[in-house]
């Protein structure tokens, strides 16, 4: 990880850099798991187009089913719309490679597809013969979920943006006095009469950082994926685990995806987490929406408008782009009207709208 600034801010990073050991425990955590601590870098074709949204996954929005069926991509970010097919769709170049010494740079692409082999048949059976996961198949599901929310480009952003949060806090305890940042060179092997390492440039630095935001970190990949996999087996699949999890079930088979699947839910204007939220969503086809609460809640009545209400929360979630079988499909506006054509959708309209025009509240749990 590094920081974007001159010298000043190389010593911010520095010291900052003290609480930053999780990298490197994930990681060799991560290596001592997959036996690559002592073996030879394995020699192989590299595969470059990295699937960010596996094909078995995206094969459940397909006309088909399978990965040679026609799927259509609508782009927010380009304001286009394609067929195409699950091969050619949700991935982006060398996404998880990495550059670590002694290390096959594709062990975590290679990790992924160990994941999905072993999720893919869950996925075609719940297509074919659409119906409540079983206890194993709910459970393969879960963790594919974890899994999933963390290779997304959309948590790259989002796990950065805690880091550099953190950092924040703990470099400016640092500064509460030149005694405390004294201790803090020492402990990061900064020469204490290093010029840019001074205590009142520090102050000074950290005062026009919270007042510009000039300051701004970086991560290599490795970085990113090792956090995320420790992350989603240390903490996302075991909360994943005690939710209540229900199923919606769209005859038709209307429900979309997108390139941030798993989605979060909870009263406007609070983080929603995997812990807190009201209510978690991974639509695992287009015939199966699963609905994760923390506590039972009755089965809603499904209909044009139900799929349409959760198709539109997919919407709201995406980062650039949507998954489905057929070019039209419905959606709820800022007014909650029902659409089909994506060009009418404004995400700044249905965030803003009071009262909220799309909520995911469902029953009143029983008893």
């Amino acid at each position: 990880m590094s920081a974007n600034g001159g010298s000043v801010a190389s010593t911010w990073a520095k010291v900052a850099a003290l609480v930053d050991s999780l990298y490197r425990v994930a990681y060799a955590m991560l290596k001592k798991r997959l036996k690559l601590m002592n073996e030879p870098v394995p020699k192989h074709p590299e595969a470059r187009a990295h699937h960010f949204v596996p094909q078995c996954w995206l094969a459940g929005f397909t006309d088909t089913g399978q990965k040679d069926g026609r799927l259509w991509v609508t782009d927010f970010k380009r304001q286009k719309q394609w067929p195409t097919s699950p091969p050619n769709a949700g991935h982006r170049k060398d996404f998880y490679r990495i550059d670590e010494p002694d290390t096959d740079p594709l062990v975590f692409e290679n990790a992924f597809g160990d994941i999905e082999t072993q999720t893919g048949p869950v996925f075609r059976s719940l297509y074919n013969s659409p119906h409540y996961p079983t206890g194993k198949e709910l459970e393969t599901l879960l963790w594919f979920a974890a899994v999933q929310f963390m290779r997304v480009p959309a948590f790259r952003q989002w796990i950065l943006g805690i880091a550099e949060s953190i950092h924040l806090v703990m470099v400016s305890k640092a500064l509460e006095s030149p005694e405390t940042w004294k201790q803090a060179l020492v402990k990061a092997g900064i020469p204490t009469d290093e010029p840019a390492a001074a205590y009142e440039r520090m102050v000074e630095f950290q005062q026009r950082v919270l007042k510009t935001g000039e300051y701004t970190m970086e991560a290599n990949t490795a970085w990113y994926l090792a956090r995320g996999f420790q992350g989603a087996a240390n903490t996302v699949f075991p909360l994943l685990l005690k939710r209540y999890w229900g199923m919606l079930h769209s005859p038709s088979g209307s429900f979309i995806g997108s390139d941030n699947p798993v989605g979060m839910d909870g009263p406007k204007g609070q983080l929603s987490g995997f812990k807190c939220a009201d209510v978690i969503l991974f639509p695992v086809n287009r015939y199966i929406l699963l609905v994760g609460t923390n506590e039972p809640v009755k089965q809603p009545f499904v209909n044009r408008k139900l799929i349409a209400r959760y198709n539109t929360f997919t919407m709201l979630a995406a980062t650039e782009q949507l998954y489905s079988h057929e070019p039209n499909f419905g959606w709820l506006d800022e007014n909650s009207k029902y659409q089909e054509s994506w060009e009418l959708f404004s995400k700044k309209r249905i965030v803003s709208a009071e009262p909220p025009a799309i909520t995911l509240a469902l029953a009143k749990p029983r008893g």
